[in-house]
């Protein structure tokens, strides 16, 4: 598709102020199925179907580029598109039709489609006065160009990739993977990995697994956390351990605005000698919900703290022994739940349950007592 533009005799006035210095401003760009008669006296653009969107111009030297894209997704009316009309503002007449560009191939352009077509409009201006304004082909994002992208952003069945990497080297992985998501990723991790973790602003229609082959296989002595993710998020056999000189308010997981999965995990805190405990097992906030099934808690401060909307689901048929050596089970604050399945510990191994305003804690259908309010 070749596009070709021709100055209308008001045009090419204002194209002469412009090269002694007046600013061209351009007030709009319109989208046609007509056909312009007699461009060089025309005042107007037959037939306007549409007013597109006009990106800032780059300039450089005479010659600048103007930006135009045309999106047919709002549209009330299918047209055929056969032409454009770029109007500006003389300083002396107003607003003027300023150029009118004709298509060598008429586009359909179908009302409430994806379609988007980009023009990239450059100007020159010859020595002698005259002008003439040309589109290059290059700077016009097709159908077809916009198909593959497409593709990616609504399909539907995702392909699965399967990665297998040192626990070290997960947080580069994710750092380098795009925010929208195409593939399932299925990340298997070995060895310790001592830095803190992120996984943080994806989505699409992927997913994202990170598993061990065996409890123990990857062992994390820091942090991990998952924030603002719409993608599924799952943990599979991987082993938290808090080790000794950690801050004792260190969680081995955070979740935030994400919906988790946790499924054969275990949570491991500081057992200092005197009998204090360092470290906190899963914090859950900001809306966010966590599924831990058979996981395993041991020797940490808090197992399981909640605020501000966090909804965390403790299941599966694991033994008690895999509850044990804490010091709070829950701890809810200013709005969490807490769910228990029927054979999960009501204090998840330790002392006793907090609970501070808009929280509850249920098992069996029942609410469980706090121990402390």
């Amino acid at each position: 598709m070749n596009i070709q533009g021709t100055y209308t005799n008001k045009g090419l006035a204002l194209t002469a102020k412009t090269a002694v210095g007046a600013c061209l401003r351009v007030t709009r760009v319109v989208g046609g199925s007509g056909h312009t008669t007699d461009v060089p006296n025309a005042v107007q653009l037959p037939e306007i179907r549409q007013t597109l969107a006009v990106g800032e111009a780059r300039c450089a030297g005479d010659t600048a580029v103007l930006p135009v894209t045309l999106a047919a997704v709002r549209l009330e009316s299918t047209y055929t598109l056969t032409e454009l009309g770029v109007y500006a503002e003389d300083p002396n007449e107003g607003e003027i039709l300023y150029c009118v560009y004709r298509l060598d191939e008429p586009v359909t352009i179908q009302a409430g489609s994806d379609t988007v077509l980009r023009f990239y409009l450059r100007q020159t201006v010859s020595e002698d006065g005259g002008a003439m304004v040309l589109c290059s082909p290059a700077g016009l994002i097709t159908e077809s160009d916009c198909a593959p992208v497409r593709k990616m952003v609504l399909a539907v069945g995702a392909p699965q990739r399967d990665v297998t990497m040192p626990a070290s080297e997960l947080q580069a992985y994710l750092d380098a993977l795009p925010c929208l998501l195409t593939e399932n990723h299925i990340i298997t991790l070995s060895g310790t990995c001592s830095q803190d973790v992120r996984v943080q602003g994806f989505y699409g229609c992927g997913s994202l697994t990170l598993r061990a082959d065996n409890l123990g296989d990857c062992v994390f002595t820091g942090s991990a956390s998952v924030a603002n993710c719409s993608v599924p998020v799952t943990l599979e056999k991987l082993k938290w351990a808090i080790g000794e000189g950690t801050d004792p308010r260190t969680y081995c997981l955070h979740c935030s605005d994400s919906h988790l999965k946790v499924e054969n995990c275990s949570f491991t805190g500081y057992a200092a000698a005197d009998g204090g405990k360092a470290g906190r097992g899963v914090n859950v906030f900001a809306n966010a919900a966590i599924t831990l099934k058979n996981c395993a808690f041991h020797d940490l401060e808090t197992v399981v703290h909640t605020y501000f909307g966090g909804v965390v689901g403790i299941c599966g048929d694991n033994p008690e022994t895999d509850y044990s050596g804490n010091s709070i089970g829950v701890y809810l604050y200013h709005g969490g739940l807490v769910l228990l399945g029927s054979s999960v510990p009501d204090t998840l191994g330790g002392a006793w349950n907090e609970r501070n305003e808009m929280s509850a804690i249920i098992k069996n259908g029942e609410f469980i007592g706090s121990g402390a309010v």
